[in-house]
């Protein structure tokens, strides 16, 4: 692959968040704070007003079903960050595939020339315990390959800068299953724990957005957003407990295994997760360096 050269962005944008969830939410304060114009697009007029009592810009606006008539005419920058909120094939396919197409379509009228699809390295099919890139091989699954038909749809699009970034295991505030799992006391931990997780903390997720918009180079790009630091749920659990002061965690496989298996989830695969691209071509750099230290400011 040859050098990619950047096209640095230096004045401020007119950025629109379509879904203002965990990450996407967190993206809109931090461009803010950098100098940039933001609007949230939410769903509900709930959420809209929670952003508004912040200081946030946003509107409610459903973006699968909406007239997109109802929202500003003009954007630099427009972030696909919208999520299934839970569901199955079907609530994937509308959110990653349907959602994602009337965006670009929505955003070419609206004369953006960034376009960033927030995905996930839930597309990835191995489950060996070995490294993946950007160029490994994908899908395969239905809920991975409606979100890869939105990639295929962004890397497409004809605007000048697109990038897919795919997130690794999020958490962080708010989101620290084990965290709270062990201070309430059950230390049983269920289902697979032999297996890596490339984890990304939400702030981190964030200023991987931003990197992209102001530092990204024209053309379609993807990017693995990870730490670089990938650890076993075991080991994690194990160093939560001791930093709890309890005894080591007891590790049942057939015990349940969390949020992300109750709600239909896969089990979690076994891979590294590589992020050399973004680091080469963004200079993008996690503040937090592996989970032990994005979850050591809880204790």
């Amino acid at each position: 692959m040859g050098r990619v050269l950047p096209a640095r962005v230096s004045k401020p944008l007119n950025i629109v968040v379509l879904g203002c969830g965990y990450v996407g939410v967190e993206f809109a304060r931090l461009a803010k704070r950098s100098g940039h114009k933001v609007l949230g697009v939410v769903r509900s007029e709930a959420s809209r007003d929670r952003l508004r009592s912040e200081g946030l810009s946003s509107e409610a606006f459903d973006i699968f079903t909406g007239d997109w008539a109802a929202l500003p005419v003009r954007f630099d920058a427009v972030v696909y960050a919208a999520s299934t909120g839970g569901g199955g094939p079907e609530a994937y396919a509308l959110a990653y595939d349907v959602g994602v197409r009337r965006a670009l379509v929505w955003a070419k009228s609206v004369g953006a020339t960034h376009f960033i699809f927030t995905s996930s390295s839930g597309v990835y099919r191995q489950d060996d315990g070995g490294v993946v890139d950007e160029d490994s091989e994908v899908g395969g699954a239905p809920t991975a390959d409606a979100i890869l038909a939105g990639e295929h749809a962004v890397l497409a699009a004809d605007i000048e800068h697109t990038c897919v970034l795919r997130f690794g295991g999020l958490y962080g505030p708010g989101r620290h299953h084990l965290v709270d799992q062990l201070r309430r006391g059950e230390n049983i931990i269920g289902g697979r724990v032999d297996h890596f997780i490339n984890y990304l903390h939400r702030d981190d997720a964030a200023s991987s957005i931003l990197a992209a918009i102001i530092d990204g180079p024209s053309g379609a790009r993807v990017y693995n957003v990870v730490d670089g630091h990938p650890v076993t749920k075991a080991d994690l659990a194990k160093w939560i407990a001791q930093r709890l002061g309890q005894t080591e965690p007891v590790f049942d496989s057939a015990a349940p295994a969390g949020p992300r298996m109750a709600k239909g989830g896969r089990t979690q695969p076994n891979r590294v997760v590589a992020m050399a691209r973004i680091k080469a071509e963004l200079s993008w750099n996690p503040r937090f360096k592996d989970v032990f230290q994005g979850l050591g400011q809880l204790f």
